[in-house]
């Protein structure tokens, strides 16, 4: 009697896993998780019976629920099992690098570990997984929380691109390389122009959206930068030139998606605020976050 070996996929699962592999890139991901829960919905396409177990065993771990724990946030993929994943996917040697790093970034519990990989995401991607100048422009712009600030310095009425009148203004200081190579990355960036008329720098009005290529690593640093201001300006900025608000509430899913609306409608209304003519004396930063605390519970769906 032959023996079949159970190891092996059947070619209709083995050509949606290859297919699937070919169009989920890990490097469009600043999650883990993300990246495998991705990777299973595209295998399950229209295969209704598989199975995490079964997606467990197709990437070399043990046919058990530990991958789903994992993905529902309920334990940590050890380094050994991505080591496991990133083989049985025949992932690139840059690639299977940054999936490690993202492994070791999500797993992090202390914040500095955390920043620390984080930078080693950013490098990698950079050196790697550019696709051209303008991507890696923008994933610097990104990268730096004074880059936005001098754009936005720019506009001010009596702009001065001097080292000393930026650092008077502001109350986080900067160094003048810094300076002088934000804006230069402002003009790479066409973000703005040295008016030869007006003898300064002016606002180009353009807007900057980053490609799919940075995009998601570009937005968790610009969100990283903007809490970190919100931070230091606790004590850095006088309490008559800011207002904070903190609210930790209990409430239901619904509730939640109506603060989204409210918390959306107010940005709109601010950058109408910001659009009316007016004379342009200051910078300003709205944050505006809201997360949830707890996982759901246990049998709810999305559990995450």
């Amino acid at each position: 009697m032959v023996q079949k070996d159970k190891s092996k996929k059947s070619q209709p699962v083995q050509d949606r896993f290859d297919s699937a592999r070919a169009q989920v890139d890990v490097t469009q991901f600043t999650s883990y998780r993300e990246f495998l829960k991705n990777l299973y919905d595209r295998i399950k396409t229209g295969r209704k019976s598989y199975s995490y177990v079964r997606f467990a065993t197709d990437l070399g771990l043990s046919a058990s629920n530990a991958l789903w724990l994992v993905l529902t946030m309920r334990r940590d993929l050890s380094e050994a099992s991505a080591q496991k994943i990133a083989t049985a996917l025949e992932m690139p040697h840059e690639a299977r690098k940054y999936f490690m790093l993202l492994v070791r970034h999500n797993n992090a519990r202390e914040p500095g570990q955390r920043e620390a990989y984080m930078k080693e995401l950013v490098v990698l991607k950079s050196q790697h997984f550019m696709n051209s100048d303008d991507d890696e422009n923008t994933l610097e712009f990104f990268q730096e929380w004074y880059h936005p600030v001098l754009r936005e310095m720019v506009a001010l009425d009596d702009f001065k691109a001097d080292p000393d009148w930026i650092n008077e203004r502001l109350f986080l200081r900067l160094l003048p390389k810094q300076i002088e190579r934000s804006l230069d990355l402002l003009q790479k960036l066409n973000l703005i122009r040295y008016d030869e008329t007006r003898q300064r720098y002016v606002s180009t009005g353009e807007q900057i959206f980053p490609s799919r290529a940075v995009g998601p690593l570009a937005a968790v640093r610009f969100h990283q930068k903007a809490c970190e201001n919100a931070r230091e300006s606790v004590t850095a900025v006088p309490s008559q030139r800011r207002d904070l608000n903190v609210m930790t509430l209990s409430i239901s899913d619904e509730a939640a998606e109506k603060l989204k609306t409210i918390f959306h409608k107010a940005c709109e209304e601010a950058m109408a605020l910001e659009s009316q003519p007016q004379p342009r004396t200051e910078v300003y930063q709205i944050n505006v976050q809201l997360f949830a605390l707890t996982r759901k519970a246990p049998g709810t769906k999305n559990e995450t």
